[in-house]
């Protein structure tokens, strides 16, 4: 398992068995989540201090506080007898403005007005029409309410 391997790679990182048995539910989770061992030995190895005291209480705390989010499985990584599900609910941020959408609305991650701006050397900061036409409604709004009664 890549947990007794990392003593071998530095041996700072040096585990007991009995402390393999006590990090491999967590290391399993990481795995659960689709990382692969490569990525989880990174992970756990990156950036380590000098000196270590405690070398599974290290891996124990990089197991439970850099544990990846779940990443929900995709229609390629599904086996063929798998149902597809009737309803997608998952919305992204535009990348510019953070608009959300849908992901097909959003490609290279810009919504529709960020990703023209974009491309055709605009401002992303520019308003939309809506925008402006909203602005303006407030602005006349407020001068009403200051005239004298």
């Amino acid at each position: 398992m890549a947990l007794a391997r990392l003593g071998r790679d530095d041996h700072r990182l040096a585990i007991s068995a009995a402390d393999c048995a006590t990090l491999e539910p967590l290391a399993s989770a990481w795995l659960a989540r689709g990382v692969s061992l490569d990525y989880l030995t990174t992970a756990l190895t990156a950036g380590l201090p000098a000196r270590i005291d405690s070398p599974a209480g290290l891996l124990h705390r990089r197991l439970t506080d850099k544990i990846p989010p779940h990443i929900p499985r995709t229609a390629e990584s599904r086996s063929p007898d798998t149902k597809e599900p009737t309803h997608e609910a998952l919305l992204v941020e535009c990348t510019n403005c953070r608009r959300p959408g849908p992901p097909q609305a959003l490609p290279d991650g810009l919504c529709r007005p960020c990703h023209h701006a974009h491309t055709h050397g605009g401002d992303p900061t520019t308003p939309t029409p809506d925008e402006v036409a909203a602005v303006k409604a407030h602005v006349a709004n407020l001068r009403n309410l200051l005239k004298p009664v």
